[in-house]
């Protein structure tokens, strides 16, 4: 904001000054997390990566007309990724889905 704008919004100089410090501050320490985080390994995707969501077993890939979809290798549940369902029933091949699905189980 121009210094006449502040004036007229109610703020002084002083106070754009402080709200310029402040920014910086907060994007500096923003910085120095994100770079923390960043250097620091992920210890909870380990609880959780490849894991099912309905009894906990290990998953693996398997592909599915083309396409990479997790399957658990406990209770056989089959689970798609951000924008796998909506690949497969766009495919060419999306009427023999079932089909799959039963070879696969």
């Amino acid at each position: 904001m121009e210094p006449s704008d502040l004036k007229r919004e109610g703020y002084s100089q002083e106070d754009a000054y402080f709200d310029r410090i402040n920014q910086d501050l907060i994007g500096r320490r923003r910085r120095e997390l994100d770079a923390e985080r960043a250097a620091q390994p992920d210890r909870t995707r380990e609880t959780y990566w490849m894991k099912c969501p309905k009894c906990g077993a290990e998953m693996s890939e398997v592909d599915l007309v083309g396409i990479k979809v997790d399957q658990c290798a406990g209770c056989n549940g089959v689970y798609f990724d951000n924008g796998e369902w909506q690949t497969l029933l766009q495919s060419k091949e999306s009427q023999g889905f079932f089909r799959k699905i039963k070879d696969l189980l």
